[in-house]
């Protein structure tokens, strides 16, 4: 006998309206599983949706959503850290499965919605909040779960990395950011990308995931591109390097140092290769070695693939009574996490020069004479 499992969606932007589109065509196939999408919660009723998605299943009240006893899966899309964490938290405590691409709320409030998550027994899944389409979050889960994580390092916002990019063609910063916006890579509102925010939520996230440690994004320290000067960056890449927004962590015997810092990396290196809004990350584990994920970090395509995978496992967590999240439930508690990056521009190659842009336009004068 097939099971059936209920959903509900929280919102139906972008990313919402494209995961109702794929769930309403019978995705993610899951063998022996059968799923019912039930209800969209929707601020507006009369907003233009998605094509495909029937007004039938719009309603207007989260909360009506939230106590619909036939949703046994809820995917949240509507982000924020307000109304988005009252949501999830209430879905967690009345027994229903979330699944979430909101990385402003699991870098932020993770580790207490897993506990909540764990004391309820369901999963609490976000595969999407971190680097797109690229299965970082799985592969630290999964495939690394029995081999102990040094440290990471990677190009995790699309936009910093297209805005750099475009610099280093001949551009300004606001031209950059000017280009990037029109082509959907940057928002209206661009300060949480360009200030390193946004990737300090991932950092955060995955410093949760990779060490099991109760970091939050206040806790770290994290920079941003705003105000990079073009001319430098064409100067950097005369010299074989190109800045990166990088998001660092790394556990030793002092305990766990995490940081986000724009850095210049050698243009051979496999994060200097990025290229566009593509996102990166080099994964070194104790057994495994060196892994690299690269791919589309962002966008509603990207997300929705991630999304739906996150449903896959949670579909299939249900029928087996088990729980994927359960490699972390309780995260060990960090009484300092310290920071990485010099104060100075830095060179990433597996290590840091402290002030690299100094000796680059010294050795660049020195050899325009």
């Amino acid at each position: 006998m097939q099971a059936s499992i209920g959903i509900g969606i929280l919102g139906c932007g972008v990313v919402g309206g494209g995961v109702a589109q794929r769930l309403l065509i019978g995705e993610p196939r899951v063998h022996g599983i059968a799923h019912t999408l039930h209800a969209i919660a929707v601020r507006s009723l009369t907003s233009v949706r998605a094509d495909g998605i029937p007004r039938s299943l719009l309603i207007d009240s989260a909360n009506a959503l939230l106590a619909d006893r036939r949703i046994d899966l809820i995917v949240e899309t509507m982000g924020g850290t307000t109304l988005a964490a009252e949501f999830v938290e209430r879905a967690l405590e009345r027994g229903a499965h979330v699944v979430t691409a909101n990385k402003a709320l699991i870098g932020s409030q993770g580790p207490r919605l897993h506990a909540l998550a764990a004391r309820r027994g369901v999963s609490l899944r976000y595969e999407a909040a971190v680097g797109g389409a690229l299965p970082i979050v799985r592969t630290i889960d999964a495939a690394l779960a029995g081999d102990p994580i040094a440290s990471f390092v990677g190009v995790l916002n699309g936009t910093c990395n297209a805005i750099l990019g475009a610099m280093e063609q001949g551009g300004s910063f606001d031209e950059a950011l000017a280009d990037a916006q029109r082509a959907g890579f940057a928002e209206a509102e661009p300060s949480e990308d360009i200030d390193g925010l946004d990737t300090a939520h991932k950092l955060a996230i995955l410093v949760q995931r990779a060490f099991g440690a109760a970091a939050i994004t206040p806790r770290l320290r994290y920079r941003g591109i705003r105000g990079i000067d073009g001319e430098a960056l064409r100067r950097y890449s005369k010299r074989g390097y190109r800045m990166k927004l990088l998001a660092v962590a790394r556990r030793d015997a002092e305990g766990i140092a995490a940081e986000v810092a724009p850095a210049l990396v050698p243009r051979d290196h496999p994060l200097g290769a990025l290229e566009g809004a593509q996102n990166g990350i080099l994964i070194h584990a104790r057994d495994a070695g060196e892994l690299y994920l690269r791919g589309v970090g962002a966008g509603r395509t990207a997300t929705s693939s991630a999304i739906l995978g996150d449903i896959a496992d949670v579909l299939r967590s249900i029928v087996a009574r088990t729980q994927r999240n359960d490699l972390v439930d309780e995260f060990t508690p960090i009484l300092d996490i310290r920071s990485i990056f010099p104060d100075t521009l830095a060179i990433w190659n597996d290590g840091f020069l402290t002030s690299p842009a100094t000796q680059l336009d010294a050795a660049h004068s020195s050899s325009a004479r």
